[in-house]
């Protein structure tokens, strides 16, 4: 492959063994390039995010993984349940068969998952896996980049011609060359925790996420697994800077004033202490440059109302890859032959942001929770929150989305005539 060069220890250094790093790791060395993966944490360790959309499933599929989740006994999921406790609305909206993807996904222990995408990238040829290994420090230069690396054997320095920043919510560069920006209005903050004997449904829709609106926020009920349920509560800024107790403290307040989580936690029990997680809606910039890309939550971390976090992770993770070989074979690693990269990154995110931000007005919610199949709005709803804006969305669900953005706009101005628009949570 043009571009390969020996005086380099790997002509890849991946930073973080997650989903995104794990698999650009893997979709690399099937390219021909020696690659690192540098993970500072000993696995299985404990990750929150568990419920993948159907969108993932080809890419699992890509890796050759597929047959092994399927096998290891995660929770099957159909689809995803949205309950407002205001307003008593409710929709389940379910995955449509026909789509370049199954009509089903897994709500994963995360600990488990990832173990099984890291050790199969590990088993790639070309692929030497460093774990427990933390990366001090990089520097870049013309031909590639300098990393001090810090394992149970102590410290050295490893030579790469290229790094892929896969560090998650660390954002490794962006904490040391770059800058983290704020997503206006989405600084929530989460807690979150598992149980055992929570309430759950028969049938297909045992695996369903449900998603609980109340007036300080909303909860995720993704049920796991070996009678497990991961719970969170997302909660609005101001709700989070008037309670003066503790966060285990105020998990239980909130528990109690949903009455759908409150119900269905009826003599069920905690098996992790509460975690939280504060201010996590972001952008990363620069997300490429000479010798480096990012992917998954070190380009992004948005609102997991949606469940897109690992999607994002591993489609990012595998078109960096495609990106990296091709400036190998190009001898090109010049900062802007990775601009397309960071455009199909940002556009296949955009959509989640985009119903993310109106997620939180409620008049949106009305809408969304009633939803009207004409123009077929709910199929192009349905499409986008698979993970489909990653592939070139079809006129047609083109111009559902446009139809089902058109109705919200035009009641919202109606409302707004008749002085009857409520405030938007976005900003709480």
């Amino acid at each position: 492959m043009a571009g390969v060069m020996t005086d380099a220890d790997y002509n890849v250094l991946v930073v973080g063994g997650g989903p995104g790093g794990a698999t650009a790791a893997t979709f690399l060395a099937r390219g021909g390039l020696s690659v690192a993966i540098a993970e500072r944490e000993a696995f299985p360790r404990f990750r929150v995010g568990e419920s993948l959309v159907p969108n993932c499933m080809p890419i699992l599929e890509r890796l050759g993984v597929l047959d092994r989740i399927k096998g290891h006994g995660f929770q099957p999921k159909f689809g995803v349940t949205f309950h407002d406790q205001e307003t008593a609305l409710e929709h389940s909206f379910s995955f449509r068969e026909g789509r370049p993807w199954p009509s089903f996904t897994f709500d994963v222990h995360r600990a488990e998952f990832d173990a099984i995408l890291l050790d199969h990238a590990a088993r790639e040829p070309g692929v030497t896996r460093l774990q427990p290994a933390t990366v001090e420090k990089v520097a870049f230069d013309a031909e590639g980049a300098t990393v001090r690396v810090s394992d149970a054997d102590g410290e050295r320095e490893l030579r790469a011609r290229f790094l892929v920043d896969a560090s998650g919510r660390d954002a490794f560069l962006a904490s040391r060359q770059g800058r983290r920006r704020p997503m206006p209005g989405l600084g929530k903050v989460a807690l979150f925790a598992y149980y055992r004997g929570a309430r759950r449904w028969p049938g297909r829709e045992e695996g369903n996420v449900r998603i609980y609106i109340f007036p300080e926020g909303w909860f995720w009920w993704i049920p796991l697994a070996r009678d497990e349920t991961s719970l969170g509560c997302v909660l609005h800024s101001r709700v989070v800077r008037g309670w003066q107790g503790t966060p285990a403290a105020l998990f239980q307040a909130m528990i109690e004033r949903c009455h759908r989580v409150r119900e269905g936690l009826a003599g069920a029990e905690a098996v992790t202490p509460v975690h939280t997680a504060a201010n996590f809606a972001y952008t990363v910039e620069p997300v490429g440059g000479s010798r480096f890309l990012c992917v998954g939550d070190a380009v992004a971390f948005v609102d997991p109302i949606f469940s897109a976090g690992v999607f994002l992770a591993m489609a990012s993770g595998e078109l960096a890859a495609r990106e990296i070989l091709g400036a190998f074979r190009e001898g090109r690693f010049e900062a802007r032959r990775f601009a397309r990269y960071e455009r199909a990154f940002h556009r296949g995110m955009k959509p989640f942001v985009r119903f993310i931000e109106h997620y939180y007005d409620p008049l949106f919610l009305e809408i969304f929770l009633k939803p009207k199949d004409a123009f077929g709005m709910v199929d192009a709803v349905t499409f986008v929150l698979a993970g489909g804006a990653f592939r070139r969305i079809p006129l047609r669900l083109r111009l559902g989305l446009g139809a089902f953005f058109a109705v919200v706009r035009t009641t919202r101005w109606a409302r707004r005539r008749r002085g009857l628009s409520p405030e938007s949570r976005l900003e709480w």
